[in-house]
């Protein structure tokens, strides 16, 4: 007998190495922190003349984007996995030429199929 399969979590999904994201997984988390980024930077226009909404919304726009940051990398670790490569591979995108390109390749590059080193398949269903 098998052992019950663990739920993924979203505390697990944004804020852990370990595991493998699929393709829309990765693109929906990185829409989900850009959405939230998008948001406290336009209150930050709208509310520049009001001082305290300003420093408000100041300081969600810095915990947003090291909350953000620190999970985009996550993140992209799983997608790495995914794809049956080491998640090292993250510092490239801290190249500024590069990074593009790797996002790109993130977001289209097909998942390996089964199991690896990294878990097992997690976006369709396990026979």
């Amino acid at each position: 007998m098998q052992p019950p399969a663990r739920r993924p979590t979203v505390g697990w999904l944004l804020f852990s190495p370990s595991g493998r994201a699929g393709r829309q997984v990765f693109i929906l988390g990185w829409v989900f922190w850009l959405l939230i980024n998008s948001y406290t930077v336009a209150s930050l226009a709208l509310h520049r003349e009001d001082e305290a909404l300003y420093r408000l919304f100041s300081l969600l726009f810095f915990a947003g984007f090291a909350a953000s940051f620190a999970s985009t990398i996550m993140l992209s670790i799983k997608r790495l996995h995914d794809i049956g490569l080491s998640g090292l591979l993250v510092l490239v995108l801290f190249i500024p030429a590069v990074s593009f390109v790797m996002l790109f390749l993130l977001c289209l590059w097909p998942s390996r199929p089964g199991a690896n080193a990294y878990g097992p398949v997690p976006d369709w269903p396990q026979s």
